[in-house]
């Protein structure tokens, strides 16, 4: 069978398609929480279940099938977790009660979790050093061209059909991709260790994760980065519609700026890589921004002053920030261990949608129901904590083994 070659644009856009997936079923469900809301007699918040429900498994289910690739290689992995997400997704649009849509959700999220995990395995098996940069970048603007999307298809999908196509939509366009893959995608992982799922073998593994410190600080910062993004991710309906006003048209429409500036990030990320400059200029960039940016958004929420021309562009740097910081403190993690690609792809995936549901959580237990000032003191703290530990942690580290 002829697989695509990893050198191809159309290689390429295939993982970055596998791994747009998570985030269109985060986020095309965005418009459609107080329609689901009000079909199982739930408010619009309790509704919001399905989100985090949904980023639990997909954070669990990638330590599961991140030891599953080191033994079974990447390709089965990755077709089972497919599966999984496409009849997964087609049970949540036909669940008779709001408890089956949580528990479809969640196995959805573990589906989604095989595909993710495997995207950057898959670029640390078949690429190294700038081009590995550079593929990361790749790969993270195309993923990110599904937040531009998504909440606008989400939004004109249910503006012709209830809730449930939405589900329909994502289990078909999952099914697809199930097929493209079994006959695009060849086995990357060419030494497959039949003892990787021992016990002894798996927390050796992990043990070895942890102490490698440029790995596991990068991972953290990974984390740390996502949860600065979606503290706006999930506080920006509050923030766009509820404080300032805006339709849910025009919220779609500045959701999709946002999410623009982290292609723009990305694309200046892939430029610094393909001229070979060291990776610590995006990153440093990128942090700085985002805590710039953060604090800016902070001080106009603490003095009244919330206004579209003032937040707009801040939460547009921070997500450009995002752009520069992710791809390649994903290099930074995946670099040092290549002969645990999967599991340390795991453990990123692992930790980023960790932060990401302690980044919610916060936005959420700390809203007043009034402004955005939960949302922009999460944003700060993420951020702070991050270039923390890149200064602190992360270059010491990375300068020793240099």
């Amino acid at each position: 069978m002829r697989h695509l070659n990893p050198n191809s644009l159309a290689f390429t856009f295939l993982l970055g398609s596998l791994g747009a997936l998570p985030p269109l079923a985060i986020d095309m469900s965005l418009p459609s929480l107080a329609q689901t809301g009000a079909a199982f007699g739930v408010t619009g918040a309790q509704a919001a279940w399905t989100l985090s429900t949904f980023m639990a498994g997909f954070a669990l289910a990638q330590l599961v099938f991140g030891a599953l690739s080191e033994r079974f290689g990447r390709r089965p992995v990755l077709l089972s977790g497919l599966a999984l997400f496409s009849v997964s997704s087609f049970v949540a649009a036909l669940s008779p009660t709001f408890s089956w849509l949580l528990v479809a959700r969640f196995v959805e999220g573990c589906g989604a979790g095989g595909g993710a995990a495997m995207t950057f395995a898959i670029i640390r098996d078949c690429f190294e050093g700038s081009k590995a940069r550079t593929m990361f970048a790749y790969i993270t603007m195309v993923i990110h061209v599904a937040p531009v999307i998504a909440p606008t298809l989400g939004a004109a999908v249910i503006a012709f059909a209830p809730w449930p196509a939405i589900y329909l939509f994502l289990g078909a366009a999952s099914l697809a991709q199930l097929v493209v893959m079994y006959f695009g995608l060849g086995e990357t992982h060419k030494s497959p260790d039949p003892e990787a799922t021992s016990p002894s073998r798996l927390i050796g593994g992990y043990a070895k994760v942890l102490a490698t410190p440029a790995a596991i600080g990068n991972a953290l910062i990974v984390a740390l980065a996502f949860g600065c993004m979606f503290a706006y991710i999930s506080g920006s309906a509050n923030l766009m519609m509820r404080v300032l006003g805006l339709s849910p048209f025009a919220y779609a429409i500045t959701f999709a700026l946002s999410s623009g500036a982290i292609i723009v990030g990305t694309f200046l990320s892939s430029l610094v890589s393909r001229r070979h400059l060291p990776a610590t200029i995006p990153l440093w960039s990128g942090l700085v921004i985002a805590v710039a940016a953060s604090l800016l958004l902070v001080a106009i929420t603490a003095t009244g002053a919330v206004t579209l021309p003032l937040a707009l562009p801040l939460v547009m740097l921070v997500s450009m920030a995002f752009g520069l910081v992710m791809p390649n403190a994903m290099h930074g993690a995946m670099h040092p261990l290549p002969q645990l690609a999967g599991v340390m792809g795991a453990t990123c995936g692992f930790l980023q949608m960790t932060g990401g549901s302690l980044s919610a959580g916060s936005v959420a237990h700390f809203d007043d129901g009034h402004g955005p000032a939960s949302m922009a003191g999460t944003m700060v703290v993420a951020s702070l904590v991050a270039i923390a530990v890149y200064a602190l942690w992360v270059r010491p580290a990375e300068k020793r083994a240099a």
